[in-house]
């Protein structure tokens, strides 16, 4: 039986929930005249604004997604407010949907969505960087653990010497630059070096210490250190090696240096693109 590497977990998809949503109303409202999928679909929007907030620990999620959900139900309750209360009624709730009067307008509505369509620009992007961040994270992993075969210790908490560097800071300050460009990494730079941080959870955007994610060290003598943070550690599905993964992890980042150094940006890209959910 064929395993990936690495753990599954609930990733965005931007499409499906939403299309699936549109055919479910549109059934809904044909066949029985009511719209229990536009309150369901809210408290998805809401569940998952929550869990991603919590994951990524960005408030940004919970904003949009809670915001999502709250001008959806507010366009339910101006255009059918009516139906709304007959659905309670449905329930058992004792509503007379003749002698409640809708306190709901189109117009207040029309606010509403004004606020969420300026919310959305001001604050999607950081989620939206920090989804392309963990897929990259995740390619990160794949690439350095198709070379490894031992499982034969477990996650230490010590960073991993990788070696040294003779390249410049300018040289090593514009390899992170162009791999943050790239969404690849996410670089902080500290009088104890340049870190590549990256993580298969919680953010590097959130702020955090960068030594609390997986990283790639270069400091101001040269040296590189590598670190997996035990979260992103315990994702694999194997108990591999922590030296030989960190070592592998290092391996990539030295050969991705060596293609910025050589102006191959591209080899790096078209590695990353091919790194696949491997089976082993």
């Amino acid at each position: 039986m064929n395993n990936s590497l690495l753990k599954s977990q609930i990733n965005w998809n931007v499409w499906l929930p939403p299309l699936a949503f549109l055919v479910f109303l549109i059934l809904e409202k044909e066949l029985f005249g009511t719209y229990f999928s536009s309150w369901i679909y809210g408290l998805v929007l809401f569940f998952y604004g929550i869990l991603y907030s919590l994951r990524y620990r960005l408030w940004h999620p919970a904003v949009i997604l809670c915001l999502a959900g709250i001008t959806l139900w507010h366009y339910t309750l101006a255009a059918h407010f009516n139906a709304c209360l007959s659905m309670l009624h449905q329930m058992g709730i004792p509503v007379d949907p003749i002698a409640v009067k809708s306190p709901f307008h189109m117009g207040l509505w029309f606010v509403n969505l004004l606020i969420f369509l300026v919310t959305l620009p001001l604050f999607g992007p950081v989620p939206a960087k920090a989804f392309k961040l963990e897929l990259s994270a995740k390619k990160l992993f794949r690439m350095a653990a198709t070379t490894v075969s031992s499982t034969s210790d477990g996650f230490t908490s010590r960073p991993l010497h990788a070696g040294k560097t003779e390249f410049s800071k300018e040289q090593l300050t514009g390899f992170a630059l162009y791999l943050s460009g790239q969404t690849v990494v996410f670089p902080v730079f500290t009088d104890s070096g340049i870190y590549l941080t990256f993580s298969m959870g919680k953010s590097p955007l959130s702020g955090t210490d960068p030594s609390a994610f997986s990283y790639l060290l270069f400091d101001p003598a040269g040296n590189i250190s590598v670190n997996i943070s035990e979260r992103d550690y315990r994702q694999f599905r194997k108990t591999y090696s922590f030296d030989r993964l960190c070592e592998s992890l290092g391996d990539v980042f030295k050969r991705f240096l060596l293609y910025y150094s050589s102006a191959q940006e591209s080899k790096i890209l078209t590695e990353l693109a091919a790194s696949k959910e491997y089976k082993s």
